[in-house]
């Protein structure tokens, strides 16, 4: 079986010397934002990779001087299959940039990996398997299989652009939405994009390394934001319309993927009631919760509860 691994961008926002790095690029601003916190996500989200998805050859961990805690994931897990990249790893040749605390500027050296194989999946620590798996999920007859659907670009949409702008001005965190629209028009899409869900996303790094290649002033240009930036798209989002755009690429459904949106409005008997109806859907194998650190305790303790036993079962 060809080989497939797995990269998961992480950082701990609770550190200490991590929040004294980013508060040092920062200048006259002094906030720190929450999303940047965690509730050790990134345990569940790795120990849920290697249980199911067995074919996973290496599950690659892309982090600022840190790790996440190893003997807790070996609990679940065995934990021979990881890896810990540093930024400087694959920053090599473009150190000038670092530090970053950018994950739009991150991503796009994530084919730097060494060793890395040609096809990957790249998973954010708030992305998680709850079900078995197979490389079919994620590559099918040597083409990406893409989760999403198609959208208007935000360039044809005088309103969405002006908003895109006043984020900008306002120092708003930049659309996620745009920077995946911005991605489609690189690759020669003016008019669509496919918009994708929040789940594993499969990248091919021959695909990745070729146009930057021949590209090398956009790649610097992306690189230079210490910070989300509305002028940058979404590394991920070019490597598929890349894919999209030779026909090496299969569109799937939603099926098998759910968000859980707006966790802090969640009790925990509301959530406990939706993990139940997730265990009746047969169908169901991607789950994503963003900004877990938002809920109450009590929320969180459920759905880690429920997730433990679905590792340890």
């Amino acid at each position: 079986m060809e080989e497939i691994d797995a990269v998961i961008t992480w950082v701990d926002g609770s550190d200490p010397a991590y929040q004294s790095r980013y508060k040092d690029q920062l200048g006259k601003r002094r906030d720190f934002k929450k999303q940047f916190m965690q509730e050790d996500e990134i345990v569940l989200c790795v120990s849920s990779i290697i249980k199911f998805a067995p074919f996973i050859r290496k599950v690659f961990i892309v982090t600022d001087g840190q790790s996440p805690n190893l003997n807790e994931i070996r609990r679940f897990v065995a934990t021979d299959k990881i890896s810990i990249i540093d930024h400087k790893e694959i920053f090599e040749g473009f150190e000038s940039f670092l530090p970053t605390f950018n994950i739009r500027s991150i991503d796009a050296l994530l084919h730097k990996i060494k060793g890395l194989s040609e096809k990957f999946i790249y998973f954010n620590d708030d992305m998680f398997l709850i079900k078995e798996s197979s490389a079919s999920d994620w590559f099918e007859n040597n083409k990406a299989v893409l989760t999403g659907n198609w959208a208007k670009t935000y360039n044809t949409q005088p309103l969405k652009k002006i908003a895109n702008t006043v984020k900008n001005i306002l120092k708003i965190r930049p659309s996620y939405n745009a920077g995946q629209s911005m991605a489609a028009n690189i690759a020669g899409f003016d008019k669509e994009y496919f918009k994708s869900y929040h789940c594993g996303r499969p990248q091919v790094k021959s695909v990745i390394k070729g146009f930057y290649k021949y590209n090398p002033g956009l790649l610097r240009k992306q690189l230079s934001y210490k910070f989300r930036n509305v002028n940058q798209y979404v590394p991920y989002s070019l490597c598929w319309h890349l894919l999209i755009k030779d026909a090496n690429y299969n569109a799937a459904p939603k099926d098998k993927h759910i968000e859980i949106e707006k966790i802090r409005n969640y009790s925990p008997v509301k959530l406990k009631n939706t993990l139940i109806n997730l265990d009746k859907n047969e169908d169901l194998k991607f789950l994503n919760i963003q900004d877990l650190n938002y809920t109450s305790k009590e929320t969180i303790e459920i759905f880690k509860n429920w997730f433990y036993s679905k590792l340890t079962s």
